[in-house]
């Protein structure tokens, strides 16, 4: 634990270091480096026209476009960057009292080649696009992006963190026009002051981008020059000036919503709650203030996201849960403000997060106790009674976002004989987030706050296994220097949960910590605690930009008692991770590679018992060809280890090390059909092999129709996969693991209909198969022994009584025509379909399996949405 602390105050002390000083300079990486030259930065000048004088029609006739300047600098970012562009480009910028206007006009020597697909709105997709970034806040750090095709799909995006994070689920209400003629095309946008958020003045300047994509080169033009190899986006936006007194939109938007569905499903006899069909009405309603030019309050009242695709199947047969990304749009946007990752880098851990908006409005967590001749009818999520959120900037560049969601008590149904009763199975909750952060130096350092609680009405002691309060807070703070190529990283955060002894002794007991192992002396599991508390840190240093070369160390850190599951997402604690990783790019095309890069690494792991958890190093490579064909490869070792979660709290046990290589190619996504194919493949130092092999292929037979199709498919051959665990009669836990042999096939079908950019046509289908065999059952008798077949012995597991063999089959489906029939406003027709069969015969044949999928009868629900956009 001293070393730990140690680890921290370095750390700390690392990133607070001034960086003007020496130390802080590029130079300590390279004697003979020159400090960089300061990029002239790209000006523009808006003028100001009356309210009203221009239309939006792509023509570029009106006469504010007389007299607003045009540049027409434009600089390639690939194929050959820093080059001019190939095509000439001009850009004019105009404003009145309620709406900015930019004029677009993409000059072509060849505008019979100029592409385009029809797709709904915000869809990405191929083809000749332009569109801007607008720094309103001019933090170099917020971007609200407007982007159109040449047949005029929008598409608009929130970026932030210097555009590392991208939000394409925020909608904004905006204009644009688009039209064709001998020399190019042109976009002319309209979009309100009441979309963007900004401080009030007499004289603004705003950082501001240019983009224009030309397909059939593959090349992307910016107005300000975006190096591949900067690590920022925003923070290389030149500068719009001009906009005088601009009065500070405060609108107040309101989008109420009415829905009605039906569900069918399969009857079952003697069953109340499955007569055939349901039909339920529901109204809501959402909508957002602006308090001021650059704060924004938003709310939802009985919020419903009927219309969100189902999550993909899967059966887990891990200790931990499955991370599923946000969808509903409530949540998603804004949701880069909350954002607040407990790890730094990618990989496995990447998903970890103080803050995880889906535990708001989850499936209850209480199934009632009733006689096997009860019938249930649960409800499948919590509803939301309401929502807020309030996000923004301020002027002195303090990033605000706060949350406040309330769900309801939700009560199952129960159906015994003659009598009808309720219980509860989730209490009334309350869910709350603040988060501050302040951004220094241009937004090239930023230090950050956050404070999470979840506090739950447990009525009675059904629930008492539920945490009644839980609490996570801490800062972040990150530094960028010399030019944006070197970056300091640290967070810091606490937690603390509390609740009745069964809540506390179910957290000590769960699969982030295993306070319970027999082994684990530096763990004190105590049935008597009603409150626990942790700690959870990481640090990264290293060059992350500029030139070929780039790398870093750092170090993850979590004691055992910390847990932030009630609001946020993570797997496990009680670890201590140290790495190296270093990269190299190469963004300049040559003689067989367009582009190409090389990345690896290395670390070790160990608990806070000081036991090593983990070693490995990974090697990986990817490029692509002058073709525009691509692939990738690599590999990783991991070294033989103690698994702490592989008997569900029982002692740790001595694991092979493993090798694991994966592979993949792919084909030119310009062209009509494109595909690809990557694999993987696994081998642990017992000899047990994994792999896996999942094609796709991607059609577009026409500009307004396309259609993917996805296999996966993989076998798993695991020799330690955990069974139960069995206590004696002396009171002797007996820890049984089996040989599981288990394959897994599943098929996804997207298919995209657009009949005009506001209306569309959208089907997502998966069948996903598996079935698993159990054979070889062992108990674990010596889990740190030297020779890998001594820490077993064979154990008579009756497994003809309680087979652990399984066989899942699930369709899901789902069917939405979305038409937007005005600016904002929305009605979606949805079909969503859902089977599922599961039987104990783990042999897998696949013919037999789909047949029986296809048999069996499934639940539908159709559903009617009608919400409308009204501003004040």
């Amino acid at each position: 634990m001293k070393r730990t602390v140690k680890f921290l105050e370095i750390a700390l002390i690392l990133c607070i270091i001034p960086v003007e000083t020496g130390w802080a300079s590029p130079g300590i990486f390279s004697k003979n480096q020159k400090p960089p030259k300061k990029k002239a930065i790209q000006i523009i000048n808006a003028v100001r026209t009356a309210d009203g004088s221009i239309k939006i029609d792509g023509k570029l006739n009106d006469p504010a476009w007389l007299k607003a300047p045009a540049s027409d600098d434009f600089t390639q970012q690939r194929p050959d960057e820093g080059k001019p562009a190939s095509q000439k480009t001009t850009i004019q910028v105009a404003y009145d009292a309620h709406n900015l206007y930019v004029a677009m006009r993409a000059f072509d020597t060849h505008p019979d080649s100029i592409y385009a697909q029809l797709t709904r709105r915000d869809q990405d997709s191929n083809g000749d696009w332009m569109g801007v970034g607008i720094d309103s806040y001019f933090d170099h750090r917020t971007a609200f992006s407007f982007l159109v095709n040449a047949v005029g799909v929008q598409r608009d995006l929130l970026m932030s963190g210097d555009g590392s994070s991208q939000n394409s689920s925020w909608n904004a209400v905006w204009r644009v026009g688009v039209s064709r003629d001998s020399s190019g095309w042109i976009a002319e946008f309209q979009i309100p002051f009441s979309q963007l958020r900004f401080s009030s003045g007499k004289n603004l300047v705003w950082g501001f981008q240019a983009i224009r994509s030309i397909y059939r080169r593959n090349e992307l033009d910016f107005w300000s020059p975006q190096p591949r190899n900067s690590a920022g986006f925003v923070s290389n936006f030149g500068e719009l000036r001009g906009l005088k007194k601009i009065a500070a939109p405060k609108d107040f938007e309101f989008l109420p919503y009415v829905t009605g569905s039906e569900e069918t499903f399969p009857e079952e006899k003697g069953n109340p709650f499955r007569t055939g069909a349901s039909r339920t009405l529901n109204a809501g309603l959402n909508f957002k203030y602006g308090l001021t030019s650059n704060i924004t309050l938003d709310a939802a009242i009985n919020p419903d996201f009927g219309q969100v695709e189902a999550d993909p199947s899967e059966l887990n047969l891990t200790a931990y849960e499955t991370f599923f990304p946000e969808k509903r749009p409530f949540f998603v946007e804004g949701n880069e403000i909350f954002g607040t990752p407990l790890n730094v880098g990618d990989g496995d851990m990447a998903n970890e997060r103080l803050f995880y908006s889906r535990r708001i409005g989850g499936r209850p967590h209480y199934y009632p106790d009733v006689p096997d001749s009860a019938y249930v009818k649960e409800p499948k999520v919590t509803h939301i009674l309401g929502a807020g959120k309030l996000t923004g900037k301020t002027a002195g560049g303090w990033s605000i976002g706060m949350l406040e969601a309330v769900t309801n008590q939700e009560k199952a149904t129960i159906q015994d004989g003659n009598r009808r009763y309720k219980e509860i199975v989730e209490p009334y909750t309350n869910f709350s987030v603040l988060r501050l952060k302040k951004d220094f130096r241009k937004g090239r350092t930023t230090i950050g706050i956050i404070g999470t609680n979840v506090y739950r009405e447990i009525p009675n002691e059904n629930l008492d296994f539920l945490n009644k309060q839980a609490a996570t807070g801490g800062f972040d703070i990150s530094n960028r220097w010399g030019n944006d190529a070197y970056s300091v990283q640290f967070s810091l955060y606490g937690s603390t949960i509390s609740g009745d002894k069964e809540a506390i002794q179910q957290a000590q007991k769960s699969s982030a910590r295993y306070y319970q192992r027999p082994d684990a002396t530096y763990l004190h599991y105590d049935p008597n605690r009603t409150s626990l508390s942790g700690l959870s840190s990481s640090f990264l240093i290293g060059k992350i930009a500029k030139g070929h070369w780039q790398g870093g160390t750092g170090y993850m850190m979590r004691t055992p008692g910390f847990d932030a599951n009630d609001i946020g997402y993570m797997q496990s604690a009680d670890y201590f991770t140290n790495f190296l990783w270093f990269g190299y790019r190469e963004y300049n095309p040559g003689k067989v590679f367009r582009d190409y890069g090389l990345n690896g690494s290395v670390w070790s792991s160990w608990n806070f018992g000081g036991e090593r958890a983990g070693t490995g190093m990974n090697i990986n490579l990817h490029f692509r060809l002058l073709n525009y064909w691509g692939g990738f490869f690599g590999f990783n070792r991991q070294m033989e280890s103690l698994n702490v979660s592989a008997l569900r709290g029982g002692p740790a046990l001595k694991v092979p090390g493993r090798i694991n290589g994966w592979f993949g190619v792919f084909s030119d996504n310009r062209k009509p059909v494109s595909l690809f194919v990557r694999a993987h493949v696994s081998r642990d130092d017992a000899g047990f092999r994994n792999a896996g092999i999942f094609p796709g292929l991607h059609v577009r037979p026409a500009g307004n129709f396309n259609f993917s199709f996805f296999v996966n498919y993989s076998t798993n051959h695991n020799d330690r996969q955990y069974v139960t665990t069995i206590e004696d009669q002396t009171g002797k836990n007996h820890y049984i693991m089996g040989h599981l042999n288990q394959n897994i096939v599943s098929f996804t079908t997207r298919i995209n209909y657009t009949l005009t950019p506001n209306l569309s046509i959208q089907f997502y289908g998966q069948p996903f198969i598996t079935a698993g065999k159990y054979s070889n059952f062992r108990e674990v008798v010596h889990p740190r022994a030297a020779r890998y077949a001594d820490r077993f012995a064979p154990y008579d597991y009756l497994a003809e009584n309680n087979s652990p063999d399984f066989n899942f089959k699930q369709f899901r489906s789902n069917l939405v025509i979305r038409w937007e029939y005005r600016p904002g406003s929305t009605l979606f027709l949805v079909w969503s379909q859902g089977r599922t069969n599961v039987s104990d015969n783990g042999n897998f044949d696949f013919s037999r399996d789909f047949t029986s999928l296809l048999k069996t009868n499934g639940d539908n629900v159709f559903l009617i949405k009608l919400n409308r956009w009204l501003s004040l």
